[in-house]
């Protein structure tokens, strides 16, 4: 199986993936479950983190510190995402309204969609969380940031099959 245009399968379907010798030479290693989970973590880290700067900047330096606030909504539905992120990108869980495993690739337009749709479903989880903390319960924002960040990641993949057929057409 071959990556496609808007996806990587081939992560999903193997345990190799790229290291760094620290000699400024890449290099292809297989590696166990635990070294292909820590691997994709930080890979879904560091695409849902740096592309969520906008709104995580704004939710750190506006929102004051309390518990199940802004921050707080932001927090659980960010770990949730990455989490959801590195699974689906590893293959032990399928996208949702897909049967094509793996997680979304890097193209400069699926950055565009990534941008907006993060931040997006980031300020949804903190407002809507907060919202809730304060009408219903805090175990209520919990359980909503979760949602948000679960459901989030596992629609996106299809989102991005869709949104990059349309792009590249």
């Amino acid at each position: 199986m071959s990556d496609r245009g808007a996806r990587q399968t081939r992560p999903a379907t193997s345990r190799r993936r790229q290291s760094w010798s620290g000699w400024g030479e890449g290099r292809v290693d297989e590696k166990d479950g635990v070294g292909v989970f820590l691997d994709d973590v930080t890979y879904a880290f560091a695409d849902i983190s740096v592309l969520s700067i906008p709104v995580l900047f704004h939710l750190m330096t506006s929102a004051t510190n309390a518990w199940f606030g802004l921050k707080f909504g932001a927090l659980v539905a960010w770990l949730t995402m990455v989490v959801g992120a590195a699974l689906l990108r590893g293959g032990w869980v399928t996208p949702l309204a897909t049967d094509e495993p793996g997680w979304v690739a890097m193209t400069p337009s699926l950055v565009l969609l990534r941008l907006g749709y993060y931040n997006a479903v980031l300020a949804l989880a903190a407002y809507g969380g907060r919202a809730l903390s304060e009408a219903v319960s805090p175990v209520a924002s919990v359980a909503f940031a979760l949602l948000v960040g679960a459901l989030s990641v596992g629609v996106f993949p299809r989102l991005a099959d869709g949104f990059y057929g349309v792009v590249a057409e």
